[in-house]
């Protein structure tokens, strides 16, 4: 009996019928859509088979997106594969990690409030938030603890693969109100510009942000992120996140990004062991040499196998 209510409810919690969109939200999907259909169906022979894979996923969103209904994003094959995590064992064990803290109450419990904008799968053991989202404060949760460092205090943050904007969104929730920056592929930036407008955050665009104290922006072009970069030089609390994004990019890619914040103060990495032919144990061990100024503390994460977080936050600070 009790097995075929929970059955029922958890029929219920996944197949609760999404609210009728509104005149803005309308506005926002014809944007997505028309960004979408400037996007070329990407070549994938021929080249690595780590960049294969994500052409693969951007060809496999651009169809998506073009051809379904963008307001269910969250369950598509290309998104739970990547970037959104509903059932995994692991995050019962951060939710309990989230409830047990001092300050469950008056931060966490708002914070992870799920919104409804992109249909996420509800977390079958506390409905009222994600996965996702659970798997993302825990992270912060960790740098916080670590730190000693509230990310309301933060001025500026810089996220290398942001996913479809959660990261973000959970900053604003906990009362961020700074610059923050997300690189990433093309395809992701416009989801994610889509995801954060829709949820009422301030997206904008790169000349508004140049302009601004606050606010976010999506890029993807490598000159537009260094001369947002060079004009942050000096923000306080400087904040690098890159959580299993950087670890799992060409060594080009890294050369590229890692020197541009090698003047942030503070830092949440998280990594696996290895990615393809990379031993990623051994590359942040030597990134972390190059960063002397930044106390480091490196540990493994013991209930997701095969990876550990490098959380940093600069000497003269402690």
């Amino acid at each position: 009996m009790l097995k075929r209510i929970g059955e029922k409810l958890l029929h219920f919690a996944l197949n609760k019928p999404l609210p009728l969109s509104s005149a803005q939200e309308e506005v926002f999907l014809s944007e997505l859509q028309t960004t979408f259909r400037m996007f070329p169906v990407l070549e994938t022979a021929n080249v690595p088979s780590s960049e294969a894979a994500w052409l693969s996923n951007m060809n496999r969103l651009r169809e998506l997106v073009l051809g379904q209904d963008p307001r269910k994003f969250l369950r598509w094959d290309v998104v739970s594969s990547t970037m959104f995590i509903a059932f995994a064992r692991f995050i019962y064990t951060e939710l309990n990690f989230l409830k047990h803290r001092p300050d469950w109450n008056l931060r966490w419990r708002a914070a992870i409030q799920e919104s409804p904008v992109g249909y996420p799968i509800p977390y079958i053991f506390y409905p009222a938030s994600s996965g996702n989202l659970i798997h993302h404060a825990y992270h912060i949760a960790q740098f916080e603890e670590k730190t000693k460092v509230q990310v309301e205090n933060i001025e500026f943050v810089f996220e290398f693969g942001g996913g479809y904007g959660s990261m973000c969104r959970l900053f604003h929730n906990l009362g961020f109100n700074g610059r923050y920056i997300i690189f990433d592929l093309p395809s992701f930036s416009a989801l994610q510009r889509y995801f954060l407008k829709t949820i009422g955050l301030p997206v904008r665009s790169v000349a508004e942000f140049m302009k601004s104290k606050t606010g976010i922006v999506c890029v993807s072009d490598v000159q537009e992120l260094k001369a947002l970069l060079a004009d942050n030089i000096g923000a306080n609390n400087g904040m690098f996140i890159a959580t299993w994004s950087i670890s799992e990019s060409p060594m080009g890619v890294r050369d590229s990004i890692l020197p541009l914040v090698s003047g942030f103060e503070l830092f949440l990495i998280a990594y696996q062991d290895r990615f393809e032919e990379v031993n990623n144990a051994d590359f942040f061990n030597n990134w972390k040499g190059l960063n002397k100024n930044i106390t480091w503390q490196n540990w493994r994460i013991e209930h997701i196998p095969d990876s550990s977080y490098l959380i940093g936050r600069v000497a003269s600070e402690l």
